[in-house]
């Protein structure tokens, strides 16, 4: 039997003592793992710049406060959140009772995404964590500093049977795909999520996919455009770009093409200063084969902004492209970089139809002062998510449960939703052996004359 094998096995064993089953157990690993966090802030932080070059305040900023927050909140709400939950009485059962109890799935697997390898790969862990089920964890190779240190420190912290980090490519995720779980989490494209559902499929696993895709962002002649391009810049540029939820492309009217250029332009100027390459809030592209892929993308496109880059260092100068083609290859596949196609269209009604021709996306942001159009264009598209006159917050809020549709994915996590995910709601009906005149009409021999309604 392989060591994957192994792990596995161990894992199954540990969860089948039962020893996940008290809340008190749950809360003490939540607390274990918090303290990992505060203890070790600064070897995470050293992890996340060796990585992806994210400074101290962007490393807490964009992955640990959250992370800590998710486990601050379910620490708080975990009582209520395994209560029974009663449901209404139908006709028939007035004298019993029914309920929704919420049980561990078993033996859960996660495996991270290396965009925020720190956490993409702990905040699902904690719902995990909170529903009582045993854990294997799968960072990210592509983020190997970030998969070293979780695989070093989570053993020290957590329950060693019930929580394990299996490290390793392609081959040792393979592996690990032919075991069995009871449900699989995963972060990142969707080539990969059809070959993780493929081979969930075998041992009937649900699966939670977090897929990403071309998020569009639609800019109205009718709004602040200072303040957009602010925000939209922000979100993009962040993480070199390299975020699922960050817009992916700007569809603006063609008369206000140039003023949100320049507009970019200066926000970019305030953030990063006249080269970007030199300001510590500006990260890199994680591996050559990326920093290739997004350089491609850029290459014989019409570049308003930016478009330089150094190969040594895998640094791509924030980038804007205008006039786009559709067609182009840019405007084909997830950018996942710092480049910022601007597609025109000439009507609201444009846009929602060029966002329906394509894939659903996993977020959709809309700027507008306008509520109608705001509203117009929620009703009429479909995305995982939406944000109004701001980008990538509404994955910040706990109680909005985030995930794709579509080609972007499948179920959604944080918070309580994480709890959810990770449980299995089992209906209860609970009866008591008298009454049992009530239940005659049910039993054989059946009357000859069908009751009158």
């Amino acid at each position: 039997m392989s060591k994957i094998s192994d792990v596995v096995n161990r894992a199954r064993e540990a969860f089948n003592t039962g020893k996940t089953r008290p809340l008190q157990f749950r809360v003490q690993q939540l607390e274990a793992l918090r303290r990992m966090i505060t203890e070790h802030q600064s070897d995470i932080t050293a992890a996340l710049a060796a990585d992806l070059h994210k400074n101290e305040w962007t490393a807490y900023y964009e992955e640990v406060g959250h992370v800590l927050e998710e486990i601050d909140t379910t620490i708080k709400k975990l009582p209520e959140w395994a209560e029974d939950e009663p449901v209404e009485k139908t006709r028939q059962i007035q004298h019993d009772e029914a309920y929704i109890h919420s049980e561990p799935l078993g033996v859960v697997l996660i495996i991270g995404a290396w965009n925020y390898p720190f956490n993409l790969t702990i905040q699902p862990m904690v719902g995990a964590i909170a529903a009582g089920n045993a854990i294997v964890l799968k960072p990210s190779e592509v983020s190997e500093n970030t998969a070293d240190l979780l695989a070093t420190l989570i053993p020290q912290y957590l329950d060693k049977d019930l929580y394990s980090v299996i490290k390793g490519g392609v081959p040792e995720t393979t592996e690990v795909l032919a075991e069995r779980f009871d449900h699989i989490m995963y972060t990142g494209s969707a080539a990969v999520g059809k070959i993780v559902m493929a081979a969930a499929a075998k041992h009937l696993t649900p699966v939670t996919l977090e897929l990403g895709g071309k998020n569009p962002c639609y800019v109205d002649k009718n709004c602040d455009l200072d303040v957009a391009c602010r925000r939209i810049a922000w979100g993009k540029f962040m993480n070199s770009g390299q975020t699922c939820v960050a817009p992916d492309y700007i569809l603006c009217d063609p008369s206000i093409q140039n003023q949100i250029v320049e507009k970019l332009k200066k926000s970019l100027k305030d953030f990063y200063g006249e080269n970007a390459k030199q300001s510590r809030d500006y990260g890199r592209i994680i591996n050559d084969r990326h920093f290739q892929r997004v350089v491609d993308l850029i290459e014989g496109r019409k570049v308003a902004h930016g478009g330089t880059w150094d190969a040594a260092s895998r640094y791509i100068a924030p980038t804007i492209l205008v006039d786009v083609d559709p067609q182009s290859r840019v405007m084909q596949e997830e950018i996942f970089g710092p480049v910022m196609p601007i597609v025109c269209v000439r009507s609201l009604e444009e846009a929602i139809k060029f966002i329906n021709q394509r894939e659903k996306p996993l977020a959709l942001y809309v700027f507008s002062n306008n509520d109608k159009v705001i509203k117009k264009m929620i009703a009429e598209t479909s995305s995982g998510g939406v944000t109004a006159n701001d980008v990538i917050v509404h994955i910040t809020v706990s109680t909005l449960p985030f995930g794709g549709v579509g080609n972007s994915g499948m179920g959604a996590y944080h918070g309580k939703k994480s709890f959810e995910t990770f449980s299995h709601r089992r209906s209860c009906l609970l009866r008591s052996l008298q009454n049992e005149d009530a239940h005659k009409a049910r039993y054989p021999p059946s009357p000859d004359k069908m009751p009158l309604h």
